[in-house]
Formats: C-alpha cells, sequence, structure tokens
C-alpha cells in the first residue's frame, strides 16, 4: 500500500493530476493499494497510522515546490519523525510567476520545507519533479536524489507509442487564465485573444473553458478560495456573454476536463493542464505562458508555448505598490500575442502538425523515466 496526499480542491488540472496517477499506478504498479489523503490537512492518529503501515508516504503532483512547501502545502504532521516510512516526491513542480531559468538557481526554501526535502532526498529511493526547472531548483540545493518524469498527467496509456493522425479542426476550445484577476493588461490581452481568435474561427465551434468553478458555492467550498478569486472570473463569463462567446466550467473533477477536451480539436490558451491533456491523446494545442508552469511544460515536451508577457516587475517596491495599489500592475503582457496565436495555429496546419507529433514522441520518451521511477519504489 502506498499512501498518496493530493492537492485536487476545485481546479480540474489538479483532479487530472491524481486520475492519470492513480491510473499509473493500477498499470504499473497493480501490487500497491492506494490511499487517498488531502495533503493540506494534518493527519490524525488513524491516519498516521495508515501512513507508517504503507510502504511509502507519496506527495503527488501540483505546483508544490514553494518557499513554506511544508507546511503551507503539506502539513502531515507536526515532527517529520512521526512518519516512519519512506517519504516521496511524484510529479511536483516549482511555482515562480516570472518562471525565468536563472530563478532555479536559487530558490527560496523555507528550513522546514529543506528538512522534508533532506528526508526525501535520504529516503534511499529516487523521486520525481514534472519539469527540468524543478530539477534544477532541487539539484542546486544539492539535492540530487530526484528524476524528470513528467506530470503524471501526461500518460494517457491508451495513446503511448501511437502516432500522431493529422487533424481537420472543427472545435475550438480556449482555456481562460488566472493572471487577469491582479493584471489589467493581462486581462486586456486575454479578451483581445479570445475575440480575434474566436473571429478568426468564425466558421468553427468555439468556447471558452473555466477550470475553476463559477458557482460561487461549490468554489468557497474549498479549502484556501476566496470569494474575490470567483467573484473576478463570474465578472469575466458575464463579459463573454455580453459578446454572445460560449462559455463552460469544467471544474471539480478529471471527468469533466477529460470529456470536454476529448471532443475538442484544438485548444489554445493558459491553463497548462488543458495543454498537457490534449498533448496526452494527441491533438493540436497551443499553450499561453502565465507563469513558470507553462515556460517549464515548454522544456518537458517541446510543442507551441507562447509568451503571454514579457516583463514582469518583481522588485521589493512593486511588491510593496501591489499591496497599496490595487490597479498597480507588475505584468508587461505581450502586444503582439494575439497575431502571434493566430499564425502559428496557421503554420502548423502547413507542416503536417511537426511540432504537435515531436512532442508526442517526448511523451513517449518521458514515459521511459517516469516507468523508472515506479518501478524502483519500495
Amino acid at each position: 500500500m502506498y499512501t498518496v496526499l493530493t492537492g485536487s480542491k476545485n481546479n480540474a488540472g489538479d483532479f487530472l493530476i491524481k486520475y492519470r496517477a492513480k491510473q499509473l499506478f493500477k498499470e504499473l504498479r497493480p501490487d500497491r493499494e492506494i490511499v487517498d489523503f488531502n495533503a493540506w490537512e494534518y493527519f490524525d492518529t488513524e491516519k498516521l497510522n495508515i501512513v507508517n503501515q504503507s510502504k511509502a508516504l507519496i506527495l503527488l503532483g501540483g505546483p508544490s515546490l514553494q518557499k513554506n512547501m511544508r507546511p503551507k502545502v503539506y502539513k502531515m504532521t507536526k515532527k517529520l519523525d512521526d512518519i516512519k516510512v519512506p517519504i516521496i516526491t511524484m510529479g511536483i513542480g516549482w511555482k515562480s510567476l516570472p518562471g525565468n531559468w536563472d530563478e532555479t538557481y536559487n530558490y527560496p526554501l523555507s528550513p522546514e520545507t529543506i528538512e522534508l526535502l533532506e528526508r526525501i532526498n535520504n529516503s534511499g529511493y529516487l523521486s520525481s519533479v514534472r519539469d527540468y526547472h524543478t530539477l534544477n531548483a532541487v539539484r542546486f540545493k544539492n539535492f540530487d536524489n530526484f528524476l524528470m518524469t513528467g506530470c503524471p498527467a501526461y500518460y494517457d496509456l491508451g495513446h503511448i507509442g501511437k502516432d500522431l493522425q493529422n487533424p481537420s479542426i472543427n472545435k475550438v476550445a480556449f482555456s481562460l487564465g488566472v493572471s487577469f484577476m491582479n493584471s489589467p493588461s493581462m486581462e486586456k490581452l486575454m479578451k483581445d485573444n479570445i475575440l480575434q481568435t474566436k473571429k478568426h474561427f468564425e466558421d468553427k465551434d468555439f468556447e471558452v473553458v473555466f477550470h475553476h468553478s463559477l458557482d460561487e458555492e461549490k468554489f468557497l467550498s474549498s479549502p484556501d478560495a476566496t470569494k474575490r478569486h470567483n467573484q473576478r472570473h463570474r465578472e469575466f463569463a458575464n463579459w463573454l456573454k455580453s459578446q454572445n462567446i460560449s462559455y463552460t466550467d469544467v471544474s471539480g473533477s478529471a471527468k469533466n476536463l477529460m470529456n470536454y477536451y476529448a471532443d475538442v480539436d484544438l485548444h489554445i490558451g493558459y491553463r497548462v493542464h488543458a495543454h498537457i491533456f490534449m498533448n496526452s491523446i494527441s491533438r493540436f494545442s497551443i499553450l499561453i505562458s502565465e507563469d513558470g508552469r507553462a515556460k517549464g511544460a515548454k522544456g518537458v515536451i517541446g510543442g507551441i508555448v507562447l509568451d503571454g508577457f514579457v516583463g514582469y516587475k518583481n522588485k521589493l517596491t512593486d511588491k510593496v505598490l501591489t499591496k497599496v495599489l490595487s490597479q498597480y500592475d507588475r505584468v508587461e503582457a505581450n502586444e503582439y500575442l494575439t497575431k502571434e496565436i493566430i499564425d502559428n495555429a496557421n503554420y502548423e496546419q502547413k507542416i503536417d502538425f511537426l511540432r504537435i507529433k515531436n512532442s508526442r514522441k517526448q511523451i513517449d520518451h518521458n514515459f521511459e523515466v517516469m516507468k523508472q521511477f515506479l518501478h524502483q519504489l519500495p
């Protein structure tokens, strides 16, 4: 038995990570039962007993390599020594808004997080990260017992090793990001992206996709959810209504995300796990980077990842001004992005989807590393 800590609350992508990871365990480690606990809850006596009866405690997925990874992301126990089994990570990622490679050299981590990583690194087993940015961040802290396996969500076992068939584009989905919430320039950019992309594909079925719930009650039932987050998304939905643009909400489960995107021929947008899912089933996807997650994905499978912003103000004075001035914009949006989206959508069709085919091959290659990771687990 493995005990797995997951962070799926509301965001559809988090549910996809958990779903795909469990499929991998079922296929490649059928000798182990999976017990799943919420990462954001402390272990009570019963849970701690279950953890210590398992073969390993696995910290699964998401941008959980953060300064306060412990206890902000993984609460577990007050004392790590209470956990008697190996602690291992699977597909965890760093969290950075600028997402620049040079940030990996001196990535800030708290003493409690360093203590956790030391325990993981000395577990006697290899751990897994989801991209090379994360791998570099832990290596520069002298933790070398990690593999870059990619996110578990990359691996649809029914598509491993299968060639991409050139698609005909009938349905286009545009996934909405979250950077518009605090950046007027990114909000303006996303709206322009949507309007112009819809116009370009005017003879296609076009829809905007929300990965966070628009239902206030459902959204606020999740731990750490804020009313403002939900309000800003509902305001965006109202704008879409005013423009007669269709939208849908796929939050709350992996099934919602998978069922929706399985019928999509081209995904364009800001949601990393929409991009990951589309690539996992060999579909056409253009990802727009709004933080380090998207930049990490480009390093893992290549494909088409475009810069949503070209500058980010990250000095102390900028952080202070953000708290003082509600409309202070730290992001410099990429004014050329909309043309770039359309140009890339057209160009990829001219070259028989070469970059998408290369992404498919890279996923297959990375799967060999994921198998190595899973097979060496206790």
